[in-house]
């Protein structure tokens, strides 16, 4: 199949594998649009998940933070307040490549659900339930470092070959800043697809000279890039989120994402069109909004 990620229907997903997805976001020049969502947060509007919100918006990519892999509910606001729904249901409604986060916390790190860390059982689990991707970061206070997610690397790559890895750091997440770029082959070396950095004028220092700096130096290794908003400015200005798109499609990142702080665990709605509008324009961002099928 040779299709650009953001030219894919839900059966362009379903028949497609992790080669052919990562060819079809490397084909598509830039314009590839991840968002991510807490499922454990009931979402802002009644009777749809912040998931497919996302999709509504132009997502390719939809990542569900803190979900449980072990007790997969994603939340609703819905009359009936036990309502949940399962990511077989995400997967049918959106129509769009979905994934979680798993963290590789250290030991020390109690406050995580083991169905949010990352193990061989909550990998099998991950895999289990249908997700396609798996993302290897942390959240706030998490202290996950970059080493911490090399040996998750490793660990989600022998369990299996055809699960899509995405891994790296989006903002300190308890341990501080890292840019360091001589780690970046070894996380290629382990397996990974795709490896983030965080997008420019997120966190501190991070130029639109220093993103650039990363995604090549994620290229030269043979990855993927992706340029992450994880630091809460997913809920500033639509004028910011556009200049952060124009400056992380200028540093090369194949994927930008932009994370879940605004109400009630996804981005503003509005700041998702704008990135996708920015990226790729109207035509495509239009047709990637409305094709479910």
């Amino acid at each position: 199949m040779s299709k650009r990620i953001f030219d894919y229907t839900a059966e362009d997903f379903a028949k497609a594998d992790r080669k052919q997805i990562v060819n079809s976001i490397a084909q598509s020049e830039g314009r590839v649009m991840m968002v991510e969502n807490v499922v454990a947060i009931t979402p802002p509007i009644d009777d749809i998940s912040g998931a497919e919100l996302a999709a509504a918006f132009g997502a390719d990519l939809i990542t569900l933070n803190c979900l449980d892999v072990f007790d997969p509910k994603i939340k609703l606001l819905s009359t009936n307040p036990d309502e949940t729904l399962s990511v077989k249901q995400i997967k049918q409604y959106t129509g769009r490549l979905v994934g979680c986060n798993l963290e590789p916390v250290p030991e020390n790190v109690q406050n995580v659900a083991k169905g949010r860390c990352v193990s061989k059982e909550s990998i099998e689990q991950a895999i289990a339930i249908g997700l396609d991707y798996i993302m290897l970061t942390g959240n706030p206070g998490n202290c996950v470092s970059q080493e911490t997610i090399l040996d998750a690397i490793r660990l989600v790559r022998d369990v299996s070959e055809e699960i899509i890895i995405v891994a790296g750091k989006m903002h300190a997440g308890g341990v501080g800043n890292d840019y360091n770029l001589s780690i970046v082959p070894e996380f290629a070396n382990a397996g990974a697809d795709i490896m983030m950095f965080p997008a420019p004028f997120t966190t501190p220092g991070v130029s639109p000279q220093l993103s650039a700096q990363m995604m090549t130096a994620v290229h030269e290794a043979g990855m993927l890039g992706m340029l992450a908003i994880g630091t809460s400015q997913e809920g500033a200005t639509e004028s910011y989120i556009e200049q952060v798109a124009i400056h992380a499609k200028a540093s090369g990142a194949d994927i930008v994402h932009i994370g879940d702080a605004g109400y009630s665990g996804i981005a503003l709605p509005e700041n998702i069109m704008r990135l996708g509008i920015t990226l790729r324009g109207r035509r495509h961002q239009y047709k990637r909004m409305a094709n479910r099928r």
